[in-house]
């Protein structure tokens, strides 16, 4: 699975890119700069290629994000900024 933010930054949602996926459940964590968990949440997705959307994350502080996709045993860790 290949997984890239559409910007580098956010402000109140973030767009993921995913690519060479397999159908079935994904899983996502948003993890703060020191390793906090902000978000979860898991989406049903299709083959080959998806576009996720996350919302409401307005609230958030501004600072250095971790995205970690996971889909069975792969995972992959996006970086991300939150900002004004």
């Amino acid at each position: 699975m290949l997984a890239k933010t559409k910007t580098f930054s956010f402000i109140d949602k973030l767009t993921l890119e995913l690519e060479e996926t397999t159908q079935g459940l994904l899983q996502l964590v948003l993890k703060s700069e020191d390793g906090k968990i902000c978000r979860k949440t898991e989406k049903k997705i299709g083959y080959d290629k998806s576009t996720f959307y996350w919302e409401g994350l307005d609230e958030l502080p501004y600072g250095v994000y971790t995205v970690e996709c996971s889909q069975g045993d792969d995972v992959v860790k996006v970086k991300t900024v939150k900002r004004i």
